[in-house]
């Protein structure tokens, strides 16, 4: 995993944070690395989660606003393109909508995110295959593996915009 993708997921991850309220708030006055990343456990009570400890990227420092709203990140360079995308199959995989929500699928079905999870239901693995890369556009061929074993073949494009797909061109083959 390279450094810039680490770096592009610990933002999100902490842009995350700071919208869930996992973030300081600005009047903190704290200059400590922030817990920011979830993850559910296997705890006997299902919706029970636990704050994971995430060390804050060198380089990372929070700046609160004038206006007294939830700090933000300063400007990172944007992941590479074929990363977020790789990102955005790998959380599918692993069955984390919520993270291939964020990372563009709520800008590519145009509906809400109960669909989006649905679009789901009948695959068991998605595998792509990045053909091109050129700017933003990432073209790739998929293999969607079906819970019934059978395959289904898709290729087209995802374009990427500051670490986070913000459209696709795909069709079936």
């Amino acid at each position: 995993m390279t450094q810039s993708f680490r770096v592009a997921m610990a933002a999100i991850l902490i842009g995350t944070g700071a919208i869930l309220g996992v973030a300081p708030s600005a009047g903190s006055g704290s200059q400590a690395p922030t817990t920011v990343a979830t993850e559910a456990t296997a705890a006997p009570a299902p919706a029970q989660t636990r704050v994971a400890a995430v060390a804050q990227p060198s380089g990372l420092a929070w700046t609160p606003d004038t206006a007294g709203h939830r700090p933000v990140a300063p400007n990172q360079p944007s992941p590479d393109p074929t990363e977020v995308v790789e990102a955005y199959f790998r959380a599918i995989n692993n069955g984390e909508y919520v993270a291939a929500w964020a990372l563009g699928g709520k800008n590519i079905t145009g509906r809400p995110y109960d669909y989006f999870v649905r679009t789901f239901s009948d695959t068991a693995r998605d595998d792509i295959t990045v053909r091109s890369v050129v700017g933003n556009t990432v073209e790739v061929e998929l293999d969607a593996t079906q819970t019934d074993g059978t395959h289904r073949f898709f290729a087209g494009t995802y374009t990427v915009r500051d670490g986070e797909i913000v459209a696709a061109h795909i069709h079936r083959e």
